[in-house]
């Protein structure tokens, strides 16, 4: 078996999002970057959305220490963690948020990352697995493991 072919067969047996999952972080991050390209996006949108807001979050992941276990924020806490941060993100820097959210959404699906859309970016640079309860994906996820654990197929 080829290498490429034996890379392929260990990423889809560790797949952590199903399809629908999949495809709702695609749609919905397309449409966060349809809507912020529609209101037109600035250099300085785009140095915050790519640079300062993930760096936002590597920093205060930091704090916890690179050794750290990784962050595992679920529940109530999780939802009201990631809904605040959203809320101030997109009054404050409202087109950087959207950029930031879009192209977050789009690097979770690409990589298979079940976890808070916001954690996706700091995830892939500091090579860690945080994760908070994302409101939008939690619920099609956990319904995707169910049917995954039902059929008898192995946990992902």
């Amino acid at each position: 078996m080829s290498e490429a072919k034996q890379l392929g067969s260990v990423r889809s047996a560790r797949r952590r999002i199903g399809p629908w999952g999949t495809a709702a972080r695609i749609g919905l991050g397309t449409l966060l970057l349809t809507v912020a390209i529609g209101r037109g996006i600035g250099l300085a949108d785009l140095f915050i959305a790519v640079i300062v807001l993930p760096l936002a979050v590597i920093v205060v992941l930091t704090f916890r220490g690179r050794n750290a276990p990784g962050l595992r924020l679920f529940g109530t806490m999780g939802y009201v963690t990631n809904y605040g941060i959203g809320a101030v993100l997109l009054l404050v820097v409202t087109i950087p948020a959207l950029i930031f959210y879009g192209v977050s959404m789009l690097i979770a699906a690409a990589r298979d990352y079940p976890g808070c859309e916001i954690l996706a970016i700091s995830n892939w640079v500091t090579r860690r697995d945080d994760r908070m309860a994302c409101p939008v994906f939690s619920p099609i996820d956990g319904v995707e493991a169910r049917q995954r654990r039902a059929s008898g197929l192995p946990r992902i």
